[in-house]
């Protein structure tokens, strides 16, 4: 009986999209994908920008809206406002918001350069060159240093242990500053260049992708100079978004779960999604130290995340009853008659291949929607993905009558 009511809503899809899902290579093997923003600070399990931007274009047209309830560090939005879509994603991980808004939020360039001027000054003043500054510092200056001494991460163990001495005084006076720009998207765009330094700035073992203490690392540079590196790519990535020729307020971010998302029924036009990969993926872990700087408990945020604990023995299982409320709730905000992407791959998690793709249509069966048309890639062109093969999957929710 199943099996009947999806044929009957494979019926009433347009011919067209399983068409062009059929015609399309996937692959995009030797495709750009840093272009604009998208190589804003490292981020794990990337969705490729091409292949939402494919997606994006065969379900919706210009002005619709269009969801990620897993945005990540926001990928999907991106090319939605490139097709003249608005876009909203959503992420329970505070460090991939972070992320995904420097993406998707124009500064003027004098802004960009009054930033990236104010901390030349300040890491020129805290500089150490033969015991002391070439710099007389200003008032601001020394008393982002007074303050930065008094913090009372200087002298916490966990801080203590992950940054050497002098790299972490620096550190707190670049985050005390950080936290006196006046202007928030600015000081989002100053806190992505502040993450994207702390861990070569740290004692991480280098030679993993999780973040492992390394007992014997060698001594690092004091950070100043790479943060101010790091603040100036962002900020020219960032300034492409003012010559793209796209209407950035109809994009947002917003820190929430993709289990409940306060939309209202029946309100997205389409979901274009790339959920996380069950337990094969520790987001907390990979985040730990800018998660630490950003004041959230990595451990406290791993209980939440879908597929977060990856250690214990019910991950699986708990990955599975998340995932599925999910797409209660992608059925319940999307249009009757619209779609729902979603790309996957079968991880190994505890040793054991989890097939993510029969699970994935499965528990969207479950929600209500019809499989429209299935398709594949090869996991190539993605950094250190192991997938093999992932499954490109487009389901409807049946039009009304």
């Amino acid at each position: 009986m199943q099996g009947e009511v999806v044929a009957r809503r494979v019926e009433v899809v347009r011919p067209s999209i399983r068409q062009e899902v059929e015609c399309e290579s996937w692959d995009y093997a030797e495709a750009d994908t840093q272009h604009l923003t998208h190589g804003i600070h490292r981020y794990s399990g990337k969705f490729i920008p091409q292949i939402a931007s494919r997606a994006i274009r065969i379900l919706t047209e210009p002005g619709e809206l269009v969801l990620d309830p897993y945005c990540g560090s926001g990928t999907t939005l991106v090319e939605a406002a490139l097709l003249g879509r608005a876009a909203l994603g959503i992420d329970l991980n505070p460090l991939a918001v972070l992320i995904a808004r420097s993406k998707v939020t124009p500064v003027t360039a004098r802004e960009l350069e009054e930033l990236n001027r104010c901390f030349a000054n300040l890491i020129a003043a805290i500089a150490d060159t033969e015991g002391g500054s070439l710099f007389e510092p200003s008032a601001t200056d020394k008393r982002l240093v007074s303050e930065a001494r008094r913090d009372p991460r200087r002298h916490d163990p966990w801080f203590r242990k992950w940054f050497q001495g002098d790299v972490l005084d620096d550190l707190l006076v670049i985050d005390h500053a950080i936290d006196q720009l006046k202007d928030p998207t600015l000081r989002t765009v100053a806190r992505v260049a502040f993450s994207d330094i702390l861990r070569r700035s740290s004692k991480a073992h280098s030679g993993y992708p999780n973040v492992m203490f390394d007992k014997s690392a060698p001594k690092k540079e004091r950070p100043g100079k790479a943060f101010q590196r790091a603040l100036e790519n962002i900020c020219r990535m960032i300034q492409t978004l003012s010559g793209a020729g796209v209407d950035w307020t109809k994009v947002s971010v917003r820190e929430g779960n993709a289990t409940s998302t306060g939309l209202e029924d029946d309100s997205v036009d389409a979901i274009v999604t790339h959920p996380p990969y069950v337990g094969s993926i520790p987001y907390a872990e990979y985040g730990l130290l800018s998660l630490k700087w950003l004041g959230v408990d990595p451990k406290g945020l791993d209980r939440a995340l879908t597929g977060g604990r990856r250690q214990t023995a019910d991950v699986v299982q708990r990955f599975r009853n998340d995932y599925g409320l999910m797409f209660q709730e992608a059925f319940r905000v999307l249009r009757p008659g619209r779609h729902l992407f979603v790309m996957v791959g079968n991880p190994v998690v505890k040793g054991s291949v989890v097939d993510l793709t029969h699970m994935t249509q499965a528990l969207a069966t479950e929600a209500g929607f019809g499989m429209v048309v299935a398709t594949s890639r090869k996991g190539i062109n993605r950094r250190a993905n192991k997938m093999g093969e992932e499954a490109l999957l487009f389901f409807q929710k049946a039009p009304r009558g």
